[in-house]
């Protein structure tokens, strides 16, 4: 499903943040803003970061991509896909350097990156300043507009002109802009609809049965136990669902082109939203106390339990006590001792506020005490409190 949401955001230009800086902005960047601005008016006020739509991706073959899910959103958007071959990273040599220089540019600055992946992350973390996954997403999103598209890359210069300084990947997009055009792509509500997985499931007296839940609504009613006229498909009718949204899923109609909308029976005990994981979730607890999955309306009250105890977070007065760690099998005469059995549970107190781009990479890892502000004031850390004393990081 996030493939088939990023080929969804790739139409979409990248809306500025208020809290951004104001160099991450397309206007005044070397995108040529006025002619994308009177081409597509979404641009407007957007990230200096263009909107390309591929002709053809090379991927490697995970599942994530091999699936028919992202094949058929492909081929929705006119977008031809060429597996790489196994084991053979040089065929996506940009893409492997491509994570090489994130890591370089961007991961090595953020608190307790000490490597390529969790084997190698440091053992003083805990006492480290934390972020939350939605704050580092914010913040990789405004370095791909300030300290990636506005950077001048080595390998992109101009062939007729080789003597010419390196280019940054907004220079290039312009010069393409003004030899080829500019044509928008504006993905419409049954377009994004026709992005989504499909089911194929009959409908019945009791509405769709999706995902072990049941959807129904009046507009699902003239489909109940009729053939789809699909080939070879009998009374079964192609369903829309989104994983990361299941209140809602959508049967499509190819006689006149409609969609029928159908609701979750057991949405009022839930109240809020939730995702597929969460009812899984869900569905274990309720299945350990004895109970059958047929029992939707008590796996909903489960997950509504499961969103609320989410909404307290961690108690700030028990002990937490910690989740046992299951290594599998242990190869030879004694057990593998855990190289972060001492290391203290991570202080959530600690927490801190995202800091805008105008702060230099060097400085992300200072304690909040010690964040300039534009003004040229220090800015406090959050509950009075400071992060460690480290200094500043290497710079880029």
């Amino acid at each position: 499903m996030d493939a088939l949401l990023l080929l969804a955001e790739m139409c979409t230009p990248q809306p500025m943040r208020p809290h951004w800086s104001p160099k991450a902005g397309a206007k005044g960047s070397d995108l040529p803003y006025a002619q994308l601005v009177e081409a597509d008016e979404r641009t407007h006020g957007a990230a200096a970061r263009p909107v390309v739509i591929p002709e053809m991706i090379v991927m490697d073959n995970g599942k994530v991509f091999a699936g028919r899910a992202f094949m058929d959103a492909c081929a929705q958007q006119g977008i031809s896909v060429r597996p790489a071959s196994y084991n053979s990273p040089t065929h996506k040599a940009i893409i492997e350097r491509t994570f090489g220089s994130t890591k370089s540019l961007f991961s090595q600055f953020l608190t307790g990156y000490t490597g390529k992946d969790l084997h190698h992350r440091g053992k003083n973390v805990a006492s480290e300043r934390l972020w939350r996954v939605d704050q580092l997403n914010d913040f990789l999103q405004q370095w791909i507009a300030v300290g990636w598209q506005q950077r001048p890359h080595e390998e992109l210069r101009n062939p007729f002109l080789p003597s010419m300084p390196p280019r940054t990947p907004n220079q290039m997009f312009a010069a393409h802009v003004a030899s080829s055009g500019y044509v928008p792509v504006r993905l419409s509500a049954e377009d994004r609809l026709r992005l989504l997985p499909t089911a194929w499931v009959k409908v019945t007296e009791k509405g769709i049965r999706l995902n072990n839940r049941s959807y129904d609504s009046r507009a699902v009613s003239p489909y109940r136990n009729t053939p789809s006229g699909w080939p070879g498909k009998g009374q079964r009718w192609p369903v829309r669902y989104h994983p990361h949204q299941p209140e809602k899923v959508w049967l499509q109609d190819h006689r006149n082109g409609t969609w029928a909308e159908a609701d979750f029976v057991y949405q009022r005990l839930i109240g809020d939203e939730w995702t597929d994981h969460v009812w899984d979730q869900a569905t274990a607890a309720h299945l350990d106390k004895g109970g059958s999955t047929r029992d939707e309306a008590a796996i909903a009250r489960v997950v509504r339990s499961l969103l609320e105890r989410a909404g307290r977070g961690p108690s700030r007065t028990a002990t937490p006590q910690p989740a046992p760690v299951d290594r599998g099998m242990t190869v030879g005469p004694q057990p593998t001792e855990d190289p972060y059995r001492n290391i203290p549970a991570p202080d959530y107190q600690r927490i801190a506020s995202l800091p805008s781009m105008d702060v230099d990479l060097r400085q992300l890892c200072l304690p909040p005490a010690r964040f300039p502000r534009p003004d040229g004031l220090s800015q406090p850390g959050v509950g009075g409190q400071t992060g460690d004393a480290r200094g500043p990081q290497p710079g880029i």
